[in-house]
């Protein structure tokens, strides 16, 4: 998969992260449960925005370019689809998911999210590119983190 496809592919991720995200915030009955996942889409919507404008770069002939606001993001420094094409989030998660199922499937999303772009971090000659990459990687490896501490802080085994 070119590092092109890779774009075109997170975009599809980071649209589905938020639109699942958002859609927990309405399922989740405490205050901090809606914090977390109203942040998480937040998240997604802003790493969908710098995607956007790589992506745009990139088909204008531009080249890969710095993008600021992942600045903020600490890089993870070290291909498979998240999602068969033309499948959504969603489809995968059950109707009436409960908070763990919910906490479960993110978990996944964002490892396998991780895996994507550290993989083509590695795969990237630019440096723009590789940076861009480990930046994406690291914010999703932070998504991981929130969602496993909130997953151990509610439903520890054994119960």
């Amino acid at each position: 998969m070119s590092l092109i496809d890779v774009l075109a592919e997170a975009l599809k991720l980071e649209r589905d992260g938020q639109e699942f995200y958002t859609m927990m915030v309405g399922r989740v009955a405490d205050k901090a449960g809606k914090a977390m996942f109203q942040q998480l889409a937040d998240d997604e919507v802003d790493h969908f925005n710098f995607i956007t404008r790589q992506y745009e770069a990139l088909q204008a002939g531009h080249g890969w370019a710095a993008i600021p606001e992942m600045d903020l993001v600490e890089s993870i420094d070290a291909v498979s689809l998240v999602f068969p094409s033309g499948t959504r989030a969603l489809d995968a998660l059950p109707e009436n998911a409960s908070e763990e199922d919910a906490l479960l499937f993110g978990l996944t999303i964002e490892d396998k999210s991780f895996k994507l772009y550290h993989a083509s971090a590695q795969q990237a000659d630019d440096p723009e590119a590789k940076r861009l990459f480990l930046q994406l990687s690291g914010a999703e490896r932070r998504h991981f983190e929130i969602l496993m501490q909130r997953y151990e802080s509610r439903f520890v085994y054994p119960r």
